[in-house]
């Protein structure tokens, strides 16, 4: 007789898993993570920010943003 064990050890591998371990999802960074990257001052993201030269945060609630890392990483590569 074989044991519930014995069935789950004969179970196929399923690649989806993989995929799902993996975070599809855009990573967030914070305000010092994102200054260690773009080196402007606090004062001037900000203002870049309203003025749209720089990109809008994600609200995380109602005293938090982050910023897309996606977001940081297109506007590092286009010599902001």
């Amino acid at each position: 007789m074989q044991t519930q064990h014995d069935l789950l050890l004969r179970l196929p591998a399923v690649p989806e898993l993989d995929s799902l371990m993996q975070p599809s999802r855009d990573s967030l960074l914070r305000l010092p993570a994102v200054l260690a990257l773009v080196p402007v001052s606090r004062a001037t993201w900000y203002a870049g920010v309203k003025s749209g030269r720089y990109p809008q945060p994600v609200s995380l609630g109602p005293r938090c943003v982050a910023w897309r890392a996606s977001d940081i990483q297109q506007l590092v590569s286009q010599g902001a």
